[in-house]
């Protein structure tokens, strides 16, 4: 996704759309969409008419003969000995290659899961790789109702990520804290939300160490808080809440029902 995507702007959130439904947005940048996909049904809207259209373009293809000359050009920077110059030259051999090179490309590219890719009778498990899709997700939204900061959530990875969107301006003392509460205990703080960037922050031992944390997490609430530059002394001290609210499960897939 281009580095100058404002998922706040609409013109941007449709190309982002356009991009995920085709399968061409980095981790991050991924993950940060679906922030935006889980809760709002207007981004849900968009990628499903994107995916329409990829797959309309699908059926569009047709098989174009390749310049006879190509071939030959092909084996002599290959460097085959004369031998291969017929198998090279097949025209059929090589329109099956490209026709197979194509569809296989495109459904590489387009393909919205992840799990076992078998290449050369060897197995590589994608979902080993360090990044994962977060799992829960939180918005919080400015006075004009766009995204002021995406948080992400990954509990195999136990930690939370922070988006900086487009918050309102706040004055120079203040600062927005994140806080998490969990099981009716005392809020506990995931650190000050940055003003710009993104921030990642690993959960506290105060939530890994009680017992089914996972599913306590799950439940959990999230309140964003006004605070002094230095944050609050205690969750109990926590200043005036502007945002809180349950987390949203993260999207599944790009394959949207509407």
């Amino acid at each position: 996704m281009s580095d100058t995507y404002n998922l706040s702007q609409l013109d941007d959130i449709d190309l982002a759309a356009a991009e995920y439904a085709l399968g061409s947005l980095d981790a991050q940048q991924k993950a940060a969409f679906e922030a935006l996909l889980a809760v709002s049904h207007d981004t849900q809207v968009k990628v499903a008419q994107w995916q329409q259209h990829v797959q309309t373009g699908l059926h569009d293809f047709k098989p174009v003969a390749a310049p006879k000359t190509l071939w030959p050009r092909i084996a002599d920077q290959l460097g085959h000995q004369p031998p291969w110059q017929h198998w090279l030259n097949s025209l059929k051999l090589w329109q099956a290659v490209s026709a197979s090179a194509l569809a296989l490309s495109l459904v590489m590219a387009l393909s919205p899961w992840t799990g076992i890719v078998s290449i050369d009778q060897q197995k590589v498990n994608l979902s080993a790789l360090p990044y994962a899709s977060p799992d829960l997700n939180y918005v919080m939204y400015n006075t004009d109702n766009d995204p002021a900061w995406i948080i992400n959530a990954s509990i195999a990875q136990q930690h939370v990520s922070v988006d900086t969107i487009a918050p309102d301006l706040l004055g120079a003392s203040e600062v927005c804290e994140l806080w998490l509460i969990v099981d009716s205990q005392e809020p506990i703080s995931l650190g000050i939300l940055p003003k710009k960037g993104r921030i990642q922050v690993t959960l506290n031992e105060q939530i890994t160490s009680l017992p089914s944390w996972q599913k306590l997490m799950q439940e959990g609430k999230v309140v964003i808080s006004i605070e002094g530059i230095e944050g609050a002394n205690s969750g109990y001290d926590m200043g005036p809440v502007v945002s809180e609210g349950p987390w949203v499960r993260a999207a599944a897939g790009p394959i949207i029902s509407i």
